[in-house]
């Protein structure tokens, strides 16, 4: 997985359904450099090392030699610098399970 941009600037641009001011905004490209197609079910997003939030079924596919491209956005009420990070399950195309630990994104301060 490789995030754009790291560190990521404060924006302040508005997110949906989030009424914090401080904002930021990148993408995760997800490679799927393997031989098999994997489905994404699930993400955990983290920050500052603790649990935010976490969704299921998310039914991304992403066949053997892909990427998928993501767009993520983090708010929060203080301007300063946090860290995230967003791991992913799911399966491949023989239905083993598979666990990614994304990387550590730097969230900068305003």
């Amino acid at each position: 997985m490789t995030i754009s941009p790291n560190p990521v600037p404060w924006s302040g641009n508005p997110i949906p359904n989030c009424s914090l001011t401080n904002t930021w905004t990148y993408t995760q490209v997800l490679d799927n450099i393997g031989s098999a197609e994997l489905t994404i079910s699930d993400r955990t997003d983290y920050m500052d090392g603790a649990v935010l939030s976490t969704r299921s079924g998310l039914g991304i596919v992403i066949p053997a030699g892909s990427k998928t491209t993501l767009t993520t956005r983090f708010c929060s009420a203080t301007a300063v610098e946090h860290h995230t990070r967003t791991d992913f399950t799911g399966t491949d195309a023989k239905n083993n399970r598979i666990n990614f630990r994304g990387p550590d994104v730097v969230l900068s301060k305003k």
